[in-house]
């Protein structure tokens, strides 16, 4: 094999000198078959046109400008002008795990700001939510919260999430959800507005069964579906103890609100007694997604954790179409990025079928690719010594292919996360709103590659911060993990693109018996 590329490295050095002598430049198709070719070369894996389209993530940098704030497990949304809001989450990198009594969730690690960006300009404002009430305050601070912007309204709502009580003296799951126009908000904390006038742009619900941290809320035919994730309440502990509850939802629960009110006025629960507990999931990828066969609207669930009695996350997909209609194949097994990372759904028909494609952006997970030396060999080293960490953190970009006809494929990117960094877990991906109202996306946002122009490269969203790790598995225990404040904006071109299989992947580990970890 060595010889055969050497042989090709050579031929296409030769046609390079070649073309350089010809008076007429390449064309633009040209240049993107040779990128593509050169792709091939640098991994013998790789298959050419694997993928229908091209996807690349451009780091921002602002000169002159502040640093961007290094967040993890928020909530994002985008104004109509393009600016981000954010809300929530941590300034901490992975949680640690002592046991009591130390304290593995921070208190000053939570995020008390509200925080609108320019990704064009990196100019930022902030408004600091410990002026507001403490029934407001509180949840906005909490970590692993969900959120859900109704484009038709432009009405955000924010639910649940795990922090701590505004009286400092413990942690809870809160059973709330406030409400906000994103745009009145985002203009209000551009302003400088105080305090009351912020405050008197929201409004509050509260209702325990809204109290979910690490799940997703979502809008399918007119109601939100809370999906999975669970309840937990007190200090967390990685090694037992008293002084919490757990409680994974093991459900995804369809209400609607009154609008006056914030009361849920229509209340159902969708439940599964699988073997294996499949909706006993926290902590994973759900999003929106179509149908390939059909093209219309569902929610996806993949991944999540942990699997009952092990530490191990869940491989195979769940499809939510209505409040009464499910499906799963425990027969399809995916590989990346088990743990929430950002993913982007493309929807593709070619002649032969239409697809599906799920690009997801590093994270941690079940199997890897990319390495470099010294993070293969702190993997090695931990793998090793036998320590119970769970999968490690990856710089892959891999993508999951589910088509009409019932089969699946997943891929791997040739190229790693740049400088193969240990990016995307913990944080969502940030749409582009613009593209549905131009017919790049569906309603849910989901792209439209068919509706992309040949070789037009389009901005389909961004990502921003998340936990990042110096190797994939922590040489010290607690140690070796931090906030990013990275920003990323991601590109998709209508340019089929190299992919390798990812039947190449490494398995990281088998799930462990689950014997001291809460559940």
């Amino acid at each position: 094999m060595k010889n055969f590329l050497a042989f090709i490295l050579s031929l296409g050095l030769g046609m390079a000198l070649f073309s350089s002598c010809s008076p007429r430049e390449n064309s633009d198709s040209e240049k993107e078959i040779q990128s593509e070719n050169l792709a091939v070369l640098l991994d013998s894996n790789a298959v050419a046109g694997a993928l229908p389209f091209t996807i690349e993530f451009e780091e921002k940098t602002f000169t002159g400008k502040p640093d961007l704030p290094r967040l993890q497990s928020y909530v994002s949304a985008v104004t109509q002008d393009g600016q981000l809001l954010v809300a929530g989450g941590r300034r901490q990198g992975l949680h640690t795990f002592n046991g009591a009594p130390g304290i593995n969730f921070v208190k000053d690690s939570a995020n008390n700001f509200l925080f609108v960006i320019d990704p064009n300009s990196g100019d930022q404002w902030s408004f600091d939510v410990n002026q507001l009430s403490g029934d407001y305050s509180a949840p906005l601070q909490s970590t692993n919260l969900q959120s859900y912007l109704d484009e038709s309204t432009r009405q955000m709502y924010v639910v649940g999430g795990y922090g701590w009580k505004s009286d400092g003296s413990n942690m809870k799951t809160f059973g709330t959800v406030i409400r906000f126009h994103l745009e009145d908000l985002a203009n209000a904390i551009k302003s400088g507005a105080n305090a009351q006038t912020i405050q008197s742009l929201m409004s509050i619900g509260n209702d325990d069964r809204l109290a979910i941290t690490g799940g997703e809320l979502l809008m399918l035919n007119g109601s939100f579906y809370l999906v999975f994730g669970q309840r937990f309440d007190g200090q967390y502990r990685a090694f037992g103890g008293s002084d919490f509850t757990q409680e994974y939802s093991n459900q995804f629960r369809t209400f609607r609100l009154d609008p006056q009110t914030l009361k849920i006025s229509v209340y159902g629960a969708g439940t599964n007694s699988g073997a294996d507990q499949p909706f006993h999931r926290r902590d994973g990828n759900i999003f929106e997604s179509v149908d390939p066969k059909t093209s219309l609207p569902i929610i996806m669930a993949l991944g999540g954790v942990f699997k009952p009695g092990i530490i191990g996350a869940y491989d195979y997909p769940i499809y939510i179409s209505g409040p009464g209609s499910v499906s799963m194949d425990s027969t399809v097994h995916q590989r990346f990025s088990q743990y929430e990372c950002p993913v982007i759904p493309i929807y593709y028909a070619s002649e032969e079928d239409t697809s599906v494609y799920h690009t997801l952006f590093g994270g941690i997970s079940a199997y890897y690719y990319h390495q470099t030396p010294a993070q293969k060999a702190a993997f090695d080293t931990v793998t090793v010594q036998g320590r119970n960490d769970g999968f490690p953190f990856v710089s892959d970009v891999s993508t999951f292919q589910r088509s009409s006809n019932g089969t699946y494929q997943e891929f791997i990117l040739p190229e790693p996360i740049q400088n193969n960094r240990l990016l995307g877990t913990s944080i969502p991906f940030i749409k582009n709103p613009a593209l549905s109202a131009n017919g790049q996306a569906f309603d849910n946002g989901v792209l439209q590659l068919n509706n992309f122009p040949e070789g037009s490269r389009v901005l389909v969203g961004y990502i921003y911060g998340g936990i990042e790790a110096e190797f994939p598995l922590p040489l010290q225990p607690n140690h070796g993990t931090f906030v990013s404040n990275s920003l990323f904006a991601v590109y998709v071109t209508r340019t089929p693109a190299a992919a390798i299989p990812a039947s190449f992947a490494t398995k990281a580990r088998d799930g462990s018996p689950l014997t001291q970890l809460p559940r």
